[in-house]
C-alpha cells in the first residue's frame, strides 16, 4: 500500500510540475471571438441602499450596463459629509461623470429607537430595529 501511495504521489507530483499547454493561435482566437460576443451583449442593472436611522448614515448604489457600457452611482452619508459620485466605464475606460460633495454636520447622531432600512433589487426590502435586551445586544431583523 505504502509503495502505491509513493507512486500515485509522485506522478500526481510529475503532473502538477509540468508547464501548461500553450493555447494554439486558432483557440485564442476562437475564445476571444467568444469573449467580444459576451462583451457585446452583456445586461445587467442592480441597486442597493440602507437609510440607517439608528446610527445616522445613509449608502446608496445603482449600476446597470449594456454591452460594453457600465453606468452607475454611489452615495453616502456619515454624519460630517454627504457625497454623490456618477461614473461611466467603456471602451475609453472608468470615469467619473460628476462627483458632488457637501458638508453635513459633526457627526453621526445614534438613536436607539431608530429604525434602518435596507433594501435592494436582489433582496426587496426590510428594516432592522436595535434589540434592546440585556442578554443579547444585536440588530434584529423585524421585516416590514
Amino acid at each position: 500500500m505504502y509503495k502505491f501511495v509513493l507512486i500515485a504521489s509522485l506522478l500526481v507530483a510529475l503532473c502538477m510540475a509540468a508547464p501548461p499547454r500553450e493555447e494554439t493561435e486558432a483557440e485564442r482566437l476562437e475564445r476571444e471571438e467568444y469573449e467580444n460576443y459576451q462583451n457585446e451583449n452583456a445586461h445587467y442593472s442592480f441597486n442597493s441602499k440602507v437609510d440607517d436611522n439608528i446610527n445616522d448614515g445613509q449608502i446608496a448604489r445603482t449600476e446597470e450596463r449594456e454591452g460594453g457600457t457600465v453606468r452607475g452611482s454611489y452615495s453616502y452619508f456619515d454624519g460630517f459629509v454627504k457625497r454623490r459620485v456618477e461614473y461611466i466605464a467603456d471602451k475609453d475606460g472608468y470615469r467619473v461623470l460628476k462627483d458632488e460633495m457637501e458638508d453635513a454636520g459633526t457627526g453621526p447622531k445614534f438613536n436607539p429607537d431608530g429604525t434602518a432600512i435596507v433594501e435592494g433589487s436582489l433582496i426587496g426590502k426590510y428594516q432592522i430595529k436595535l434589540d434592546k435586551t440585556e442578554d443579547e445586544k444585536h440588530y434584529k431583523d423585524v421585516h416590514a
